[in-house]
């Protein structure tokens, strides 16, 4: 099926027909019952269009955890991806350690291994790049997790090779493996009130409705609470394709307390001079 068919051509709801709108929550873009906010499922749709990747084969999907959206991709989206580059040349076996000096291809144990490395190959490297993955980093604790751990590690530490070989194509994607330690999905958000100190001063647009985004430093660099999440809105700005998407985003954003986060908002800032300087 092709993407470009099914999938609708904006995230204006009241343009889309019927069978969009069923590829739409087959996406995974209606968590109980409601649209995603349309600055993701314009990302979303952004990101079918530019990695190919199907929604119906589960290749790409929407999902929101903790009240937050996010996209991903599955483990063989991302081969596929890796494949249609024209430069991907295999990959090596997936190993396994306990004490990170010990590697094998076969994990017999019956306890989880420490951790798993991949290496990927590209036809104009001369070496391969390796990832490795830390099992206590990513383990969710699920059932699968439980079961397979070795197998579901190992996804991890592929998913980390490919990015890294091909990051013009695999940049900014990251597999269900890899977001399972972010929480279970329509898992409700808990938002604690930050104190007044920790918000910075709110940016302010420009003639062309450009928002200049002023960095604040925090403690940790993060004020969103949630790391792992801060990558699903640089995501949705880098996905924006317009200044009224752009906006978009970040009005959603700031609804999310999202918007005081240094990385989003240095990205939006930075975004926001692309599209400015695309329309002098």
């Amino acid at each position: 099926m092709s993407t470009e068919l099914a999938l609708p051509k904006n995230g204006n709801v009241n343009e889309w027909t019927e069978q969009e709108k069923a590829i739409v929550e087959a996406s995974g873009l209606v968590d109980r019952g409601q649209l995603a906010p349309r600055a993701t499922v314009e990302a979303f749709l952004a990101h079918c269009q530019r990695t190919g990747l199907d929604p119906i084969a589960r290749q790409i999907y929407a999902i929101c955890r903790k009240g937050r959206w996010g996209i991903q991709v599955s483990i063989d989206g991302a081969r596929l991806i890796a494949e249609r580059s024209g430069k991907y040349a295999g990959q090596t076996p997936v190993e396994w350690t306990a004490d990170g000096q010990t590697w094998t291809q076969v994990w017999l144990d019956k306890n989880a291994p420490a951790a798993a490395r991949v290496g990927v190959h590209r036809s104009d490297f001369k070496e391969p790049l390796f990832a490795v993955a830390n099992f206590a980093a990513y383990n969710a604790g699920g059932p699968m997790w439980q079961k397979m751990p070795a197998l579901m590690v190992g996804k991890c530490a592929e998913m980390l090779a490919l990015r890294k070989a091909f990051p013009q194509d695999l940049s900014g994607l990251y597999s269900t493996e890899e977001m399972d330690q972010a929480g279970q999905p329509q898992q409700a958000a808990q938002h604690q009130p930050e104190p007044a100190a920790a918000v910075p001063a709110e940016p302010s647009a420009d003639d062309d409705g450009v928002i200049d985004a002023e960095v604040i430093e925090g403690e940790d660099g993060d004020t969103t609470g949630e790391p792992d999440m801060t990558q699903a809105w640089i995501d949705a700005i880098k996905g924006a394709a317009d200044r009224g998407q752009l906006m978009a985003v970040w009005e959603d954003a700031k609804s999310k307390g999202a918007h005081t986060d240094q990385r989003i908002r240095a990205v939006f800032a930075e975004r926001g001079q692309v599209f400015k300087q695309e329309a002098a």
